[in-house]
């Protein structure tokens, strides 16, 4: 299991400070992503020893004042740990905690959607009969009409226009033939 950084905006001397003592093993702020499933405050760590005091005394001399850290848990046993720090009195209300969990959540979720490999969504393709058919339900024709117009029998109107529901994942002829339109696959 490991703590990993993904993005700071901490002061850059701070930063160089932290890298250059090697605080990440140290870091009270770590050490509670792995007790805590939950948001917590960086004041509300207890029992630290005198290096995790250092490390966030000199965090609080550098301009991190408070903070707020949230853990999320990644399904390899990885956290990742978002940690929100200001120069600013400390976050005390609940509300503050429940936003916290807000941010973590959303964050979250845009990371896997962002870090998920893109895959072109495969190419549907419906053949000339199941377009004919959708395009003329998509001009308000009934089966019997279309294959009056067509000159098929109105039950294999049914087998293209099921066909083509089959392939577009649709359950409704109406819903088919709009999405055949609005995708392009059929002109109108």
């Amino acid at each position: 299991m490991a703590v990993e950084t993904l993005c700071a905006r901490y002061p850059d001397h701070w930063v160089a400070h932290y890298a250059q003592r090697d605080y990440g093993p140290v870091d009270p702020v770590h050490r509670m992503a792995f007790a805590r499933a939950t948001p917590y405050r960086w004041a509300d760590i207890r029992g630290l020893n005198r290096i995790e005091q250092r490390v966030l005394g000199e965090a609080r001399d550098a301009g991190l004042t408070s903070g707020v850290s949230i853990p999320l848990r990644e399904t390899n046993g990885d956290i990742l740990l978002v940690n929100l720090a200001s120069p600013s009195p400390e976050i005390k209300t609940e509300v503050h905690m429940r936003l916290a969990s807000l941010i973590g959540a959303l964050f979250h979720q845009e990371l896997h959607r962002l870090m998920k490999p893109h895959r072109p969504e495969p190419a549907l393709e419906l053949s000339p009969r199941q377009q004919e058919c959708l395009a003329w339900v998509a001009r308000g024709k009934s089966s019997w009409a279309i294959a009056s117009i067509v000159g098929i029998s109105p039950h294999t109107v049914d087998y293209h226009i099921a066909e083509a529901m089959k392939i577009l994942g649709i359950n409704s002829r109406t819903a088919a033939a709009v999405h055949a339109v609005t995708t392009g696959l059929i002109q109108v």
